[in-house]
């Protein structure tokens, strides 16, 4: 299958959609990037300012730090700067994007939004260069807890969905240009994927079979990434809002095509009430069931109050929580932890939103939380074996 690499000039950007229950994905144009294309402060020899790492202190560690890439507002600067504070304060970068079907339908061409973004990204990471990429292709649309596939064409039969044989191609030809355009360190094909397993079983199934075609695909674009599908944790485990007993059964439907066990985790949209109530074991059960790499590839923590949850939150709780996570990764072995987002972003004001418009660890206009010192404290510990 022939790889569709492009190379165009910038004219938009992609944010990605947050978490479990939330938004689609949203593109912005040129005329909001400014002085920012030519490079930032310092001369800088790509889009983003450069930034400087400041020298390592304490102990070791031996989990890489990551950042989900959600701006703190609809803005390429906000964007990029995202990117900057990941390459200043992590190891990592998250990005994670439903595909876009109508460029990868069989007779179609990559548009000029997607060849675009792709620009950006990738001369980002190019000038980032000690980030490295998870990449999560998230075919479910997770405003309807990921029952269906999201953004489908229109011609597309939604309840065809993963058995449409024009879907199936699409995404193998997807995932061959993100190999090939991006590479990927991690590639991530299908997003807290247990969530469809719960609530369309026949999907799930149609699912797993293009899964493990598409893994191949990917393996054999680039020996060296490893890919996974992930999981939603507490769905997983029964405790969110479809409750059920644990179902780590079904990662035996990605045995031998899996290479790491990833996994998002909000334990406030279940029934924990604060940090202090999160058992003892919580994340050590992940190692009753797989014992290679496991990355958390997504974390998040509310430092105020959420609508309609039972946690209170608050930077206090947030910190606490942050201390835990991490303190638990570094115990059990985690390859990484990436948080879900650095700042809050300013406008999840509305609907599903408003679940994670707190959890960000610093404020949208910069200000920094309680928990911010927690991290930056463990990003200037230097990295020991687990360099991926």
């Amino acid at each position: 299958m022939a790889a569709r690499n492009v190379r165009r000039t910038l004219t938009g950007i992609p944010f990605r959609p947050r978490g479990t229950l939330i938004v689609t994905l949203l593109v912005i144009g040129c005329c909001l990037f400014g002085a920012a294309c030519k490079g930032g402060p310092g001369g800088a020899s790509g889009p983003g300012p450069t930034v400087e790492r400041a020298s390592p202190t304490g102990d070791a560690r031996n989990i890489m730090l990551g950042f989900g890439s959600i701006p703190p507002a609809r803005t390429s600067d906000a964007y990029i700067s995202t990117f900057a504070t990941a390459a200043q304060y992590a190891d990592a970068i998250v990005i994670r994007r439903a595909p876009p079907w109508s460029d990868f339908l069989p007779g179609a061409s990559v548009s000029k939004d997607t060849a675009d973004t792709t620009s950006l990204e990738t001369r980002l990471l190019k000038q980032y260069s000690n980030l490295k990429l998870v990449y999560e292709i998230d075919p479910t649309d997770p405003t309807v807890q990921r029952s269906r596939i999201a953004n489908l064409p229109s011609g597309v039969d939604p309840a065809k969905g993963f058995a449409d044989p024009r879907i199936q191609s699409a995404l193998k030809e997807y995932v061959t240009y993100v190999v090939s355009n991006y590479h990927p360190e991690y590639l991530a094909i299908g997003v807290e994927i247990n969530m469809l397993y719960e609530r369309n079983r026949d999907q799930f199934n149609d699912f797993v079979t293009l899964y493990d075609e598409a893994y191949s695909i990917a393996k054999a674009a680039s020996p060296k990434v490893k890919v996974f599908p992930t999981f939603q944790l507490e769905d997983l485990l029964g405790t969110a809002s479809d409750v059920h007993p644990p179902d780590w059964q079904m990662l035996d439907a990605f045995t031998g095509k899996m290479d790491a066990f990833a996994f998002s985790t909000y334990p406030y949209l279940g029934s924990i009430k604060s940090a202090g109530d999160i058992p003892a074991a919580y994340y050590a059960q992940v190692r009753d069931h797989w014992t290679g790499d496991v990355l958390v590839v997504s974390a998040g923590y509310p430092s105020a109050p959420v609508e309609g949850q039972a946690v209170a939150g608050s930077e206090q709780d947030q910190q606490a929580y942050l201390n835990r996570l991490l303190g638990d990764a570094e115990k059990l072995g985690f390859m990484l932890v990436s948080w879900e987002a650095p700042f809050d972003p300013s406008y999840a004001v509305t609907g599903t939103d408003t679940a994670y418009k707190d959890t960000g660890l610093r404020h949208s206009d910069g200000a920094n939380k309680l928990a911010w010192s927690v991290w930056e404290q463990w990003a200037r510990r230097p990295l020991g074996s687990h360099k991926g």
